[in-house]
């Protein structure tokens, strides 16, 4: 992997404490990140700030689609993104939406699930240019949907 340039560099992450036996994980997997843009810090910067700006949109588009057609496409390109940069828990969420019928009842649960995972990621992509907390309660780059 390429070395970052000059201010290119990543700042620290401060991930918050879980429970006691919890497994965390970082909402992007920046190892298959670097991987999608041959460890161009610069191509990271653009992918990541994509998802960022269009993630929130597409959860959007998911929630307001009027036909199972266009339910799908948006869920299908927010699944091709999630998996382009490595957010595994919004992809999986996503896949679970695919296979579960929009009447049943735990589409809303998912559906939550889901602006809850994309928001985390743009918390995350924060994180990363700045440096700041990941703390519960910390301001998101996107705004939820719902809140």
């Amino acid at each position: 992997m390429t070395e970052p340039r000059g201010g290119d560099r990543r700042a620290p992450i401060e991930i918050a404490a879980e429970p006691p036996g919890a497994e965390r994980r970082a909402p992007v997997d920046l190892v298959h990140l670097a991987r999608q843009t041959f460890g161009s810090i610069e191509l990271e910067r653009e992918v990541l700030d994509l998802f960022v700006r269009h993630g929130a949109g597409l959860v959007a588009e998911i929630l307001k689609a009027e036909t199972p057609a266009q339910r799908a496409q948006a869920l299908h390109r927010l699944k091709g993104s999630a998996a382009g940069i490595g957010a595994r828990r919004v992809a999986t969420i996503v896949r679970r939406l695919e296979g579960t019928d929009e009447t049943a009842p735990e589409t809303a649960a998912l559906l939550d699930e889901l602006g809850v995972a994309v928001d985390e990621v743009a918390r995350f992509v924060e994180t990363l240019w700045t440096g700041t907390s990941m703390a519960p309660g910390s301001a998101a780059v996107g705004a939820r949907l719902g809140a």
